[in-house]
């Protein structure tokens, strides 16, 4: 005897197998694409690159500082520092610029495989969904 339960999706009583709309659950669960797991990943790799572009462009900063500070003894010396903390501070940014820039393409890279994960994943639940759809003949 055909075991039915009275289910309630999405605001609507369903009479449907127990065990079927269970199985069907799981089948979709299992196809969900590993690229999921490896979004994350590439999200968090991300983050990290991100960090230690920061911490670069910080390390390049005290530096600059450090230097002028031992440069400060002479009007020269002191010219000749602030250009050079000039340039350095200059080609911080430009290294934060480009790194900033390889992290968004790094980013909108992984959010192009993430979205066509995530299509896939939907073209699994729509079929699903046509499958619960289709009259079946009765067993």
């Amino acid at each position: 005897m055909e075991k039915r339960a009275r289910i309630r999706l999405l605001g609507k009583a369903w009479g449907i197998d127990e065990n079927e709309f269970f199985t069907l659950v799981n089948r979709l669960r299992a196809s969900l694409p590993e690229e999921l797991k490896e979004a994350a990943r590439i999200s968090q790799e991300a983050e990290r690159i991100m960090a230690e572009a920061h911490e670069r462009a910080a390390k390049i900063m005290s530096d600059a500082r450090e230097q002028a500070a031992l440069l400060v003894s002479q009007d020269e010396i002191i010219k000749h520092a602030q250009r050079q903390a000039e340039e350095i501070i200059s080609q911080a940014q430009q290294e934060s610029a480009r790194i900033r820039g390889e992290i968004n393409e790094y980013c909108r890279q992984s959010l192009d495989n993430l979205e066509k994960s995530v299509q896939h994943v939907l073209a699994a639940i729509d079929k699903g969904r046509q499958a619960l759809r289709e009259p079946r003949p009765e067993q």
